[in-house]
């Protein structure tokens, strides 16, 4: 066999040469054994390959030859001297005499043969091994699940896998005295007894190969054997042990886990005791209580007196000094020298006047103001704190532009480096180079000559090694560019989507550039850095920082399509100076990912490809057909790459059966590139083999560069089409075009902006008869085949000639320059404005957001930022915080064309109030697998914000500290969601002091832009309030009403059902059931509704009371909770207890749904509330409702509900019995209601529809 198919499978599929060598070393105990029965051992290896082993037997000592029928594979082995030749094995072993061999070998043959012959092989190595003599077969291993339903069929050699028990077997029975099975390659780590043993090492974890070693005869002194001790021991780990190792490893998890519930039991058993305990401290800490008041009485006195005061600073000056080590001395010392110095400048800058002349003094001074300004920085380092939360309290293009900030307040911060005049600027050219396997490596190869005669050109890789002869240019390692970045005019990075760009992420993060993006997608290249252990967790970090929400909850579902969809590259795009592209395609991907304004300033410029020798066609034309043995007359249609369903080679196919070159025995159809082993592949391989090889139809497989340019040039009609594009050009049709081939495409992708003289182009979906039409066209018209593809090949000249495209990167590049030059003098401009001290980094912050104020990132889309606050800090999943959490998932799951959902949070870390995103949170309440890091929000122009919670006091501080109004300022339009405004309209059923704190919070939320309220009638109360409270801001006030949903399974429902839930259930169902739902607080009428269903059971009605719900205020002392202690006390007490009267404490929405649909009717006896969720709640489930008469209850139930009013327990006792007695009538099947899904879309037509939040 002289074609080298089966070398280049090797070379592709089989491990290095290094690698095979290193497996083998695990037979060298046998080598040795026999060395010492026979000086030199001879040894015949069948199926010799690349002739690993031989060199192994050479080395060893041994007289080695080997056969192989493949001739580049004994090409390989000829190259290193060794001795084989094309043979058949077993006419080789036939021809020698008996016991003539001391060793036979056979590394991965005997999968490749069939039983008879495997027999007749196995009865002439018996027949010709001495009586030492050793037989090894190895063979992949079917007990490895991936090897047995995969990497097996890789060789379309293969017959069949062999179980090692059978070769075993069969050995013995041909006549080998004994055999042993060797597993060699299996992970060692398996082997410790801790050992973890999951399923996947039960499935993968045997080793991938194994071999039978078999001896011909056995000594009958054991003295003698050399072979006894490597015969007696075990090799490697099979499947059945694996298994069993398993089993018992899930028994001992068994055992621990029974161990932690009896752990468990007794704890609850302990906590039981220590609640008893409890009481009696409670009687112990009201003592000390007292104690501790007459204390503190007695440290006033001491604290009032003469001599504390005078001896207090010498008390803070030990304490300091005392909590100190020697590092915070010294810089407290520090701080102390220069607080004068600071105190004297802001002095000066207080005073516009003295700080304008003393400015202009020290400009006139040489030299003064560089040094004056390199002091302040030096005084201001010495006071720098620890800024881990400052850093994090910004967003990362607030930091990014705040590092940069700091660079030039720097006194050594130099500018990028400017040429003289007779000078080449210096360019800094950042992407892997040849020999490594990337058309990127080689695309920059061609075009550096062209791009040095712009540029001293240093190219940066990820590894520096010695400068190629006549290059022109030096290879850099990145650690040069970090430490010299500023000696360069630019920095000019190339990303493809590979792993040879993983040192660029981490790279241009430290050094910005100017990013030529050679594929849109960089999906590939994160997905490889994730295996990094430094990148770990990357890609889902990118994902969300790319694309948000949306994309983390589709990876739950299916983590492999998001590689496909998503592009993975807003982190690069962002430290981006500048953007080129080769095709449209990438301008227009860019678009859909981010918006229009992210491609606005980026400079396309065609994919080079260096000219084909074109200057005697027909020459070199005859050559590629005689190197590739076609004959002259033959009309050769060839699609060139890899093949695969994105390539639509089967609609190629069907077109070409379809069409009259099918039955033109002179019509060739050739797929140059290699098919792989998917399902796609499979169907493909099974369609060719069924129309059988009389159609002409061929896939070369894996082709060099050699054969690729033959094919290039041998080929009439090129067709190459795509179903799916990754923002890259196809270099493929580029190709064909430069060797003058009349190329057929489809309108996919790039090749949808190729010019359309220079190619046959067909619509992006096309039919089988349109590629047939045109196939017949180009084949019978040689005119137009030879026009089309002499058009092809002037497009390349005029647009992709390395030339041009090096002119068109200098214009690029130096544009980019000039207009990166002018921002960073525009930055030193606004700094020379600061005062002289430099400012601590909070401070330099602070200023790099200022900048950005007003200012819209191209790569965010537009926001909806949901403040969660209250619920972040303390989620006690009570109404208010099942709304939020309700909402939020809504919007999350089903986000509004072109708008980010973003939940956010208050915080003051860091030292300043600012909005957080709630990564980690959100990532939690959507159940997603991993976490996020939270950081400070990024705003513009367009975003919303809305407080769906209450944040109470949180907003009130952040809106003192101008929060809101940077917001704003920025275009951020701000809201609340207003739940109630009981506090201010009942106060006397709320804790002391709340309608004090709640109307300091309207306060604030009234300088906002507006509220959406949960009811109408909230919204009217609030209009009302603020007339009455702030009438100047009504006017600039927005008031709208969204009202709730109702669906418990989508409010982001806890889980879970307590032991006693049948036992519940049952006792429900005796007798009808009253259900009341809501935290239990004054307002709820939950006290008058107990001593009204008290006078019921006195009078015989037999009903039950079922309160759900969680005590309401028990942060707060007993004497500012109002009735709740008696309410409690009275639930507690109650003979009906357990009877009549349940009392649920905050049970899991699971089981408030099984509740719900157990009850009779709801009795919504609140004395006022903002909105009702319980009533939609019961309508969902179509229980009937007795509501007393107030104006939300009105609103939201209408006809629907029976209502009623109480002042006492008697009058609401007569309307339950009246209820009861008439079958809980009216029912509130036909209540309207939404599900959250529509009140969360509701809520963002408010918020985003409106003209004053319009874009």
């Amino acid at each position: 066999m002289i074609d080298d198919f089966y070398r280049a499978l090797e070379e592709r599929f089989r491990a290095s040469r290094e690698d095979i060598r290193a497996r083998l070393e695990g037979y060298r105990p046998f080598l040795s054994a026999l060395c010492q029965t026979t000086p030199r051992p001879k040894a015949f290896d069948i199926g010799c390959g690349r002739g690993e082993w031989l060199e192994l037997l050479t080395e060893v000592g041994l007289d080695a030859r080997g056969v192989d029928l493949d001739d580049s594979m004994l090409a390989a082995c000829h190259e290193r001297g060794l001795h084989a030749q094309n043979q058949d094995a077993l006419e080789a072993l036939q021809a020698l005499p008996d016991a003539s061999l001391d060793l036979i070998s056979a590394f991965h043959v005997v999968e490749h043969l069939t039983f008879d012959y495997l027999r007749a092989l196995l009865k002439e190595a018996q027949r010709t091994l001495s009586p030492h003599g050793l037989l090894i077969l190895e063979t992949p291993n079917a007990e490895n699940l991936i090897v047995g339903t995969n990497n097996f069929y890789l060789d379309p050699t293969h017959q069949r896998p062999v179980p090692a028990i059978f070769l075993d077997f069969l050995c013995q029975h041909s006549g080998f005295a004994q055999s042993k099975i060797v597993r060699l390659q299996e992970d060692q780590a398996l082997h410790t007894p801790d050992a973890y043993i999951g399923l996947w090492q039960v499935l993968y974890g045997v080793s991938p190969d194994y071999a039978i070693v078999a001896r011909k005869s056995v000594p009958a002194e054991p003295a003698n054997d050399a072979f006894a001790q490597l015969f007696s021991k075990d090799y490697g780990l099979d499947l059945q042990t694996l298994a069993q190792r398993h089993d018992q490893y899930a028994l001992r998890n068994n055992d621990a886990q029974h161990a932690v519930n009896r752990r468990l039991e007794s704890l609850g058993n302990q906590l039981h005791t220590q609640g008893e305990y409890a009481e009696q401290l409670a009687q112990l800490c009201k003592e000390s209580a007292e104690r501790a008041q007459a204390a503190e009485a007695e440290l006033r006195l001491i604290y009032s007196s003469r001599s504390w005061q005078i001896t207090r600073p010498m008390r803070e000056l030990f304490d300091t000094l005392r909590h100190m080590d020697r590092a915070s001395l010294k810089r407290g010392l520090a701080r102390s020298v220069i607080r004068p110095v600071f105190g004297t400048l802001n002095y000066v800058n207080s005073k516009p006047r003295l700080a304008q002349a003393l400015r202009a003094a020290v400009n006139r001074v040489p030299g003064l103001k560089g040094q004056m300004r390199g002091l302040a920085f030096r005084l201001g380092r010495l006071s720098q704190p620890v800024l881990s939360d400052v850093l994090s309290s910004y967003s990362p293009r607030v930091v990014q532009l705040g590092q940069h900030l700091q660079h030039l307040l720097e006194p050594e911060a130099k500018a990028s480096a400017t040429p003289q005049p007779n000078e080449r600027p210096r360019l800094a050219y950042v992407s892997p180079m040849p020999p490594d396997r990337t058309g990127i490596a080689d695309y920059s190869a061609e075009l550096l000559p062209a791009l040095a005669q712009y540029y001293e050109i240093d190219v940066i890789v990820e590894q520096g090694s010695a400068t190629p002869n006549g290059s022109g240019y030096q290879l850099r390692d990145p650690d040069w560019l970090r430490h010299n970045a500023h000696s360069y005019s630019a920095v000019l990075y190339h990303f493809g989507n590979s792993p040879f760009h993983c040192y660029m992420v981490e790279l241009i993060e430290q050094v910005p550039g100017i990013v030529v993006l050679h594929d849109f997608y960089l999906s590939g290249l994160i997905w490889a850095m994730e295996t990094r252990p430094a990148y770990s967790g990357i890609k889902m970090r990118e994902l969300y920082y790319s694309h948000g929400y949306s994309a983390l909850i589709e990876a739950r579902h299916d983590e492999r399509k998001i590689a496909e969809r998503y592009s993975f590259n807003r982190s690069v795009l962002q430290r981006a100076q500048g953007v080129i592209v080769h095709s449209a395609v990438s301008l227009r991907l860019a678009e859909q990912s981010y918006g229009a304004q992210a491609c606005a300033d980026w400079v396309q410029i065609p994919l080079l490809r260096e000219l084909a020798d074109q200057s005697d066609k027909a020459h070199s034309r005859a050559h590629s057909r005689e190197a590739l043995k076609i004959t002259e007359g033959a009309f050769i249609v060839c699609s060139f790459g890899l093949l695969g369903e994105t390539k639509l080679n089967d609609r190629l196919l069907d077109a070409w059966l379809a069409s009259d070159l099918a039955d033109d025995s002179d019509c060739h159809l050739v797929f140059v590139g290699d098919l792989g082993t998917d399902d796609y592949a499979q169907t493909l391989r099974k369609r060719l083999a069924d129309v059988g090889a009389q159609s002409r139809i061929s896939i070369t497989g894996w082709a060099d560069s050699a054969t690729f340019e033959h094919y290039l040039g041998a080929a009439d009609i090129a067709v190459q089409l795509r179903s799916l594009t990754r923002g890259e050009t196809s270099a493929a049709v580029l190709d064909c075009m430069n060797h003058g081939v009349a190329t057929i495409v489809n309108a996919n992708g790039s090749m949808a902006d190729l010019p359309e003289t220079g190619v046959y182009r067909l619509p992006d979906t096309f039919s089988d008869a349109q590629l047939a039409e045109a196939l017949q066209l180009l084949r019978h018209d040689p005119q137009a085949r030879n026009g089309l593809g002499q058009r092809g090949r002037e497009v390349i000249e005029q647009h992709h000639t390395p030339q041009h495209c090096a002119g068109l990167y200098h214009l690029a590049i130096e544009r980019f320059c000039q207009r990166n030059l002018q921002v960073e003098q525009g930055l030193r401009q606004v700094l020379a404005q600061l005062p002289i001290p430099v400012r601590e980094t909070n401070e330099v912050l602070a200023q790099a957001e200022q900048l950005l104020q007003g200012r819209l990132d191209p790569l965010r889309p537009r926001q909806l930022l949901l403040d969660i606050t209250g619920t972040f800090n303390v989620d006690r999943h009570s109404g208010i915080e099942r709304v939020a959490k309700a909402l939020t998932v809504a919007l999350l799951n089903q986000p509004p064309a072109g708008v980010r959902v973003e939940p956010v949070y208050l915080s003051n870390l860091g030292g300043h109030w600012h909005y957080r995103y709630a990564n980690a949170f959100t990532a939690k309440l959507l159940g997603l697998p991993f976490a996020l890091v939270d950081r400070g929000i990024d705003y513009g122009p367009g975003d919303q914000l809305i407080a769906l919670d209450l944040s109470g006091n949180s907003l009130v501080q952040a809106s003192l500290c101008g929060l809101y109004k940077r917001l704003q300022a920025g275009g951020v339009n701000c809201r609340v969601l207003v739940h109630d405004l009981l506090p201010v309209t009942c106060p006397e059923l709320f804790p002391p002091q709340a309608d004090h704190h709640f109307a300091d919070w309207l306060n604030h939320v009234a300088r906002l832009d507006g509220a959406v309220c949960v009811t109408n009638t909230v919204a009217g109360e609030l209009r009302q309030w603020m007339h009455k409270a702030l009438p100047d801001r009504v006017a600039h006030f927005t008031f709208d009403h969204s009202h709730h949903g109702a669906d418990l399974s989508n409010s982001s429902p806890s889980q879970g059902l307590p032991s006693e839930a049948n036992e519940l259930m049952a006792m429900f169902a005796m007798r009808p059931s009253v259900l009341m739902v809501g935290t239990l607080e004054p307002r709820k009428g939950y006290l008058q509704a107990v001593d009204a269903f008290t006078q019921l059971w006195e009078s015989g009605v037999d009903v039950n009371l079922v309160i759900v719900g969680r005590a309401g205020w028990q942060q707060l002392p007993l004497d500012q909770q109002r009735s709740i202690p008696q309410l409690l006390a009275r639930l507690a007490n109650h003979p009906e207890k357990g009877r009549r009267l349940f009392w649920l404490d905050g049970p899991s929405d699971e089981f408030l749904e099984l509740i719900y649909a157990s009850a009779s009717g709801l009795l919504a006896a609140s004395e006022d509330e903002g909105f009702g969720l319980p009533l939609i709640e019961a309508a969902q489930k179509g229980l009937p409702i007795l509501a007393r008469d107030i104006p939300v209850f009105r609103e939201v139930a209408t006809q629907h509900a029976c209502y009623f009013t109480a002042d006492d327990p008697r009058q609401l006792a007569a309307a339950v019995s009246s209820w009861v007695e008439a079958g809980f009538q009216p029912s509130s099947i036909d209540m309207p209601w939404l599900t959250w899904q529509q009140s969360a879309d509701n809520l963002q037509h408010l918020l985003l529809d409106s003209p004053a939040t319009a874009l």
